[in-house]
């Protein structure tokens, strides 16, 4: 009995730790809350790096999460928020990063390796029908040393 009675106490203990990553805003229209949702949903969590601020219980996502959701309270716009988040932590902490002089590797290189593959594609087409060509000439010129 001694054992189920510290089970108990060690389950409610657990439940209390997991009962804190609940984030319950309240704010004055659905549209201020559809706002919010989305925002958190794009803004990428400094510390997680692969998750957004909404699905981080990363203390500094909750306090970015706190941040947004008073700059939406102030009806701040959606690019104010932006350019508040990427001034202070970067071009990174946004999923979409915008296209300037410091993003341009990270647009152009996809198109790059694009562009690498296709060429090394058609080289690798040339050189296997230069390869069955020359292997149809050396079968002819065996047939004919063959009939000799």
């Amino acid at each position: 009995m001694q054992y189920f009675i510290r089970f108990l106490l060690l389950f409610c203990l657990i439940q209390l730790s997991h009962a804190e990553s609940i984030d319950a805003k309240v704010f004055s229209s659905d549209a201020q809350q559809n706002r919010y949702r989305s925002m958190i949903d794009e803004i990428r969590c400094p510390v997680c790096q692969g998750q957004s601020i909404g699905g981080s219980n990363a203390s500094l996502a909750k306090d970015l999460r706190n941040q947004v959701r008073a700059m939406i309270i102030d009806n701040k716009s959606d690019g104010d928020i932006r350019k508040f988040m990427t001034d202070r932590y970067g071009d990174f902490v946004v999923f979409k990063p915008p296209i300037n002089k410091t993003t341009y590797v990270l647009w152009i290189t996809p198109f790059a390796f694009l562009i690498i593959a296709i060429a090394l594609l058609l080289r690798s087409l040339k050189n296997r029908q230069k390869n069955a060509a020359e292997s149809q000439i050396d079968t002819s010129r065996a047939e004919e040393l063959l009939k000799k």
